[in-house]
């Protein structure tokens, strides 16, 4: 189970975020994002989305507070951080018999239509409980279990399904 989050950033506008992505991206510093749902474990104000912009180059940690989903935001922010084809085309898929617990767990959710997340930690992430490790987590609301895919090497094929599965779950197409 991943340990409870202490969740500390500037609090910043949505194109303040989304700005900075675009700074850390064109000048190669060590970056990525999360967003917080309202319902997910980790987060310090429930029934509001936060948006964080993590840079691991200078520490500067932003957020962005709201009861609106970020999720188009987000999108942009996700190619800026692992290029155009992790989302919005056909993820890689697995071989078939090598997939892990939690892609199996999120085609599942998504064929059911359950509410899920997921959390990609990279493994210099201030909140990320094994540093050095790539760590994937997912959360769902139909139970207080946490999957986790757990790594050495970048999950690009898993990372590339599971965020393909939790854009068309997030957009209504499943």
């Amino acid at each position: 189970m991943v340990e409870n989050w202490v969740l500390r950033f500037t609090d910043a506008s949505l194109i303040a975020c989304l700005d900075a992505a675009k700074n850390f991206a064109s000048s190669g510093d060590d970056w990525h994002n999360h967003v917080i749902k309202p319902g997910c474990v980790h987060n310090p104000k429930p029934g509001q989305y936060i948006l964080i912009i993590e840079n691991n180059t200078t520490g500067e940690i932003l957020g962005h507070v709201s009861e609106e989903s970020p999720v188009e935001t987000e999108k942009e922010i996700v190619r800026l951080r692992h290029g155009d084809d992790i989302i919005g085309g056909v993820p890689a898929k697995m071989p078939i018999g090598s997939e892990p617990e939690i892609l199996k767990r999120a085609r599942w959710l998504n064929g059911k239509d359950i509410d899920w997340h997921h959390h990609m930690m990279m493994p210099s992430c201030v909140l990320n409980p094994r540093p050095g490790k790539w760590l994937i987590t997912l959360e769902s609301s139909l139970s207080e279990s946490i999957y986790e895919y757990e790594t050495d090497e970048e999950p690009r094929l898993v990372l590339s399904e599971i965020e393909a599965l939790f854009f068309n779950h997030e957009s209504g197409s499943k």
